[in-house]
Protein backbone atom coordinates (compact mmCIF):
# COMPACT_ATOMS: atom_id res chain seq x y z
CA UNK A 1 0.00 0.00 0.00
CA UNK A 2 1.20 3.51 -0.85
CA UNK A 3 2.54 5.50 2.09
CA UNK A 4 0.39 8.29 3.52
CA UNK A 5 3.34 10.59 2.87
CA UNK A 6 4.53 11.18 -0.69
CA UNK A 7 7.48 13.59 -0.37
CA UNK A 8 7.93 13.80 -4.15
CA UNK A 9 4.46 15.24 -4.72
CA UNK A 10 5.03 17.59 -1.80
CA UNK A 11 8.31 18.83 -3.28
CA UNK A 12 6.66 19.41 -6.66
CA UNK A 13 3.91 21.45 -5.01
CA UNK A 14 6.55 23.66 -3.41
CA UNK A 15 8.21 24.14 -6.80
CA UNK A 16 4.89 25.13 -8.40
CA UNK A 17 4.15 27.64 -5.65
CA UNK A 18 7.58 29.19 -6.15
CA UNK A 19 7.10 29.41 -9.93
CA UNK A 20 3.65 30.96 -9.58
CA UNK A 21 4.81 33.58 -7.08
CA UNK A 22 7.90 34.48 -9.08
CA UNK A 23 5.97 34.76 -12.34
CA UNK A 24 3.17 36.79 -10.77
CA UNK A 25 5.66 39.29 -9.37
CA UNK A 26 8.06 39.46 -12.31
CA UNK A 27 6.16 38.28 -15.41
CA UNK A 28 3.31 40.76 -15.32
CA UNK A 29 0.96 38.99 -12.90
CA UNK A 30 0.61 35.61 -14.58
CA UNK A 31 0.19 32.17 -12.98
CA UNK A 32 2.03 29.52 -15.04
CA UNK A 33 0.85 26.67 -12.77
CA UNK A 34 -2.54 27.75 -11.40
CA UNK A 35 -4.61 28.02 -14.56
CA UNK A 36 -7.81 28.58 -12.58
CA UNK A 37 -6.42 31.88 -11.33
CA UNK A 38 -5.01 32.57 -14.77
CA UNK A 39 -8.44 32.08 -16.33
CA UNK A 40 -9.85 34.67 -13.92
CA UNK A 41 -7.06 37.08 -14.88
CA UNK A 42 -7.90 36.49 -18.55
CA UNK A 43 -11.57 37.24 -17.90
CA UNK A 44 -10.72 40.42 -16.00
CA UNK A 45 -8.41 41.58 -18.79
CA UNK A 46 -11.03 40.96 -21.47
CA UNK A 47 -13.71 42.66 -19.38
CA UNK A 48 -11.52 45.72 -18.95
CA UNK A 49 -10.42 45.74 -22.57
CA UNK A 50 -6.78 45.25 -21.55
CA UNK A 51 -5.72 43.18 -24.54
CA UNK A 52 -2.04 43.14 -23.62
CA UNK A 53 -2.85 41.48 -20.28
CA UNK A 54 -5.31 39.17 -22.03
CA UNK A 55 -2.58 38.11 -24.45
CA UNK A 56 -0.23 37.25 -21.58
CA UNK A 57 -2.89 35.15 -19.86
CA UNK A 58 -3.77 33.49 -23.15
CA UNK A 59 -0.14 32.58 -23.78
CA UNK A 60 0.06 30.95 -20.35
CA UNK A 61 -3.11 28.94 -20.87
CA UNK A 62 -2.11 27.74 -24.34
CA UNK A 63 1.45 26.90 -23.27
CA UNK A 64 0.23 24.96 -20.23
CA UNK A 65 -2.09 22.90 -22.44
CA UNK A 66 0.78 22.39 -24.90
CA UNK A 67 2.92 20.96 -22.10
CA UNK A 68 0.16 18.53 -21.16
CA UNK A 69 -0.47 17.54 -24.80
CA UNK A 70 3.18 16.97 -25.67
CA UNK A 71 3.87 14.89 -22.58
CA UNK A 72 0.55 13.08 -22.94
CA UNK A 73 1.47 12.05 -26.47
CA UNK A 74 4.91 10.83 -25.41
CA UNK A 75 3.64 8.69 -22.54
CA UNK A 76 0.27 7.67 -23.97
CA UNK A 77 1.18 3.96 -24.19
CA UNK A 78 3.02 3.74 -20.88
CA UNK A 79 1.38 2.40 -17.71
CA UNK A 80 0.15 4.87 -15.11
CA UNK A 81 1.14 4.96 -11.47
CA UNK A 82 4.21 5.09 -9.31
CA UNK A 83 7.46 6.98 -9.66
CA UNK A 84 9.73 5.59 -12.34
CA UNK A 85 11.24 6.39 -15.71
CA UNK A 86 8.08 8.01 -17.03
CA UNK A 87 8.02 10.51 -14.16
CA UNK A 88 11.77 11.06 -14.49
CA UNK A 89 11.37 11.83 -18.21
CA UNK A 90 8.61 14.36 -17.63
CA UNK A 91 10.22 16.06 -14.66
CA UNK A 92 13.66 16.10 -16.28
CA UNK A 93 12.16 17.93 -19.26
CA UNK A 94 10.43 20.34 -16.88
CA UNK A 95 13.66 21.07 -15.01
CA UNK A 96 15.47 21.75 -18.32
CA UNK A 97 12.75 24.21 -19.35
CA UNK A 98 12.97 26.05 -16.03
CA UNK A 99 16.76 26.23 -16.28
CA UNK A 100 16.43 27.53 -19.84
CA UNK A 101 14.13 30.22 -18.48
CA UNK A 102 16.75 31.16 -15.90
CA UNK A 103 19.36 31.41 -18.67
CA UNK A 104 17.27 33.77 -20.84
CA UNK A 105 15.55 35.62 -18.00
CA UNK A 106 16.95 39.06 -18.90
CA UNK A 107 16.85 38.70 -22.67
CA UNK A 108 13.69 36.78 -23.59
CA UNK A 109 10.44 38.64 -24.30
CA UNK A 110 7.90 38.34 -21.50
CA UNK A 111 5.63 36.17 -23.63
CA UNK A 112 8.46 33.68 -24.23
CA UNK A 113 9.31 33.55 -20.51
CA UNK A 114 5.65 32.96 -19.66
CA UNK A 115 5.42 30.20 -22.27
CA UNK A 116 8.50 28.38 -20.96
CA UNK A 117 7.21 28.46 -17.38
CA UNK A 118 3.70 27.37 -18.36
CA UNK A 119 4.85 24.48 -20.58
CA UNK A 120 6.97 23.26 -17.67
CA UNK A 121 4.03 23.46 -15.28
CA UNK A 122 1.76 21.64 -17.74
CA UNK A 123 4.24 18.78 -17.87
CA UNK A 124 4.43 18.67 -14.08
CA UNK A 125 0.67 18.71 -13.71
CA UNK A 126 0.22 15.68 -15.97
CA UNK A 127 3.19 13.83 -14.47
CA UNK A 128 1.80 14.27 -10.95
CA UNK A 129 -1.67 13.23 -12.12
CA UNK A 130 -0.33 10.03 -13.65
CA UNK A 131 1.42 9.07 -10.42
CA UNK A 132 -2.03 8.06 -9.24
CA UNK A 133 -2.62 9.69 -5.84
CA UNK A 134 -6.33 10.47 -5.85
CA UNK A 135 -7.42 14.03 -5.14
CA UNK A 136 -3.91 15.52 -5.26
CA UNK A 137 -2.57 18.04 -7.74
CA UNK A 138 0.73 19.84 -7.40
CA UNK A 139 -0.18 22.88 -9.52
CA UNK A 140 -3.47 24.00 -7.97
CA UNK A 141 -4.88 23.42 -4.52
CA UNK A 142 -8.55 24.45 -4.57
CA UNK A 143 -9.72 20.86 -4.90
CA UNK A 144 -7.32 19.75 -2.18
CA UNK A 145 -8.61 22.41 0.23
CA UNK A 146 -12.21 21.42 -0.59
CA UNK A 147 -11.51 17.74 0.04
CA UNK A 148 -9.74 18.36 3.33
CA UNK A 149 -12.42 20.77 4.56
CA UNK A 150 -15.21 18.36 3.67
CA UNK A 151 -13.49 15.49 5.46
CA UNK A 152 -12.80 17.69 8.47
CA UNK A 153 -16.47 18.69 8.63
CA UNK A 154 -17.49 15.04 8.49
CA UNK A 155 -14.93 13.94 11.05
CA UNK A 156 -13.30 11.60 8.55
CA UNK A 157 -9.77 13.05 8.41
CA UNK A 158 -7.27 10.16 8.39
CA UNK A 159 -3.49 10.31 8.38
CA UNK A 160 -3.41 7.34 6.01
CA UNK A 161 -5.31 9.31 3.37
CA UNK A 162 -4.85 13.00 4.07
CA UNK A 163 -1.22 13.61 5.05
CA UNK A 164 0.01 14.14 1.50
CA UNK A 165 -2.91 16.41 0.41
CA UNK A 166 -2.49 18.58 3.50
CA UNK A 167 1.26 18.92 3.02
CA UNK A 168 0.81 19.62 -0.71
CA UNK A 169 -1.19 22.70 0.27
CA UNK A 170 1.32 23.71 2.94
CA UNK A 171 4.29 23.36 0.58
CA UNK A 172 2.52 25.15 -2.29
CA UNK A 173 2.06 28.04 0.15
CA UNK A 174 5.64 27.66 1.35
CA UNK A 175 6.91 27.73 -2.23
CA UNK A 176 4.98 30.94 -2.86
CA UNK A 177 6.49 32.47 0.29
CA UNK A 178 9.96 31.43 -0.89
CA UNK A 179 9.33 32.90 -4.33
CA UNK A 180 8.22 36.18 -2.84
CA UNK A 181 11.22 36.31 -0.53
CA UNK A 182 13.70 35.45 -3.30
CA UNK A 183 12.49 38.42 -5.34
CA UNK A 184 14.48 40.48 -2.85
CA UNK A 185 17.64 38.71 -4.05
CA UNK A 186 17.28 39.25 -7.80
CA UNK A 187 14.78 39.81 -10.59
CA UNK A 188 13.36 36.32 -10.41
CA UNK A 189 16.02 33.88 -11.59
CA UNK A 190 16.59 32.60 -8.06
CA UNK A 191 12.97 31.51 -7.64
CA UNK A 192 12.94 29.69 -10.97
CA UNK A 193 16.32 28.12 -10.23
CA UNK A 194 15.16 26.82 -6.85
CA UNK A 195 12.07 25.31 -8.50
CA UNK A 196 14.22 23.71 -11.21
CA UNK A 197 16.51 22.14 -8.62
CA UNK A 198 13.55 20.75 -6.64
CA UNK A 199 12.00 19.25 -9.77
CA UNK A 200 15.35 17.87 -10.90
CA UNK A 201 15.90 16.14 -7.57
CA UNK A 202 12.49 14.47 -7.83
CA UNK A 203 13.37 13.34 -11.37
CA UNK A 204 16.64 11.83 -10.16
CA UNK A 205 14.88 10.15 -7.23
CA UNK A 206 12.39 8.61 -9.67
CA UNK A 207 15.27 6.82 -11.40
CA UNK A 208 17.43 5.99 -8.38
CA UNK A 209 14.56 4.94 -6.12
CA UNK A 210 11.49 4.16 -8.24
CA UNK A 211 8.19 3.54 -6.49
CA UNK A 212 5.80 0.96 -7.90
CA UNK A 213 2.13 1.83 -8.41
CA UNK A 214 0.05 1.47 -5.26
CA UNK A 215 -3.65 1.05 -4.59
Amino acid sequence: MRSALDPRLIALAGAAGCVDATAFLRLDQIFPANQTGNTVLLGIAVGRGDWTAALRSGVSLIAFCAGVLVLGYIVRRRPRGGWGREAALALGAEAVLLLALVAVWHTAPVAVAIALAAVAMGMQSLAAHRVGVAGVSTTFVTGTITRLSERLAGGTIRASQDTTPALVWVFYLGGAIAGGALIRVDAGQAGMAVAAVAVGLVAVASVVRPVAPGP
